[in-house]
């Protein structure tokens, strides 16, 4: 017997919000597909990940960049094999001390008792000005570090 599909999610989701990557990569089969919906020039992140390896990597990545003040399923609506599911979250970017908050929704498939497939949808807009911030804090360091560098903007 299968475990339900909201009690798989809610552990993923509980997993990611502590940053155990190793039980997080535990509830995907090894052929999973992660999308992030958002353009390739927003986040470094974005884009298709296929296979377990991709995936350790993709979310290290995210891990490594962000402190988690918040992140937690707001609802999770199951169908079959599929599941929606409304995310509420908080990171703050772990170089520059900005924070971004949110909401995102996810739409996946499993496969037996592991996630096949998830997708993950984003305010687009929301993102890129985030990210442009971290940019802009970041060449703001490089000039106070380095006054004899001139900006490209």
């Amino acid at each position: 017997m299968r475990a339900k599909i909201s009690n798989i999610i809610e552990a993923l989701y509980a997993s990611w919000s502590v940053k155990d990557l190793a039980t997080v990569l535990d509830c995907f089969t090894d052929d999973a597909v992660f999308a992030l919906h958002i353009p390739t020039d927003v986040a470094p992140f974005a884009g298709e990940t296929k296979g377990k390896a991709a995936l350790a990597s993709r979310l290290q990545e995210i891990l490594d960049g962000f402190v988690f003040l918040d992140y937690r399923p707001l609802l999770i609506n199951e169908d079959g094999d599929t599941f929606h599911a409304q995310v509420r979250y908080h990171y703050r970017h772990k170089a520059t001390g900005h924070e971004i908050e949110g909401t995102m929704r996810h739409i996946g498939c499993l496969q037996g008792d592991k996630v096949a497939r998830l997708e993950e949808f984003h305010d687009t807009p929301r993102l890129r000005a985030f990210f442009e911030l971290l940019e802009l804090s970041a060449d703001d360091a490089r000039v106070r570090t380095f006054p004899h560098i001139k900006r490209n903007r």
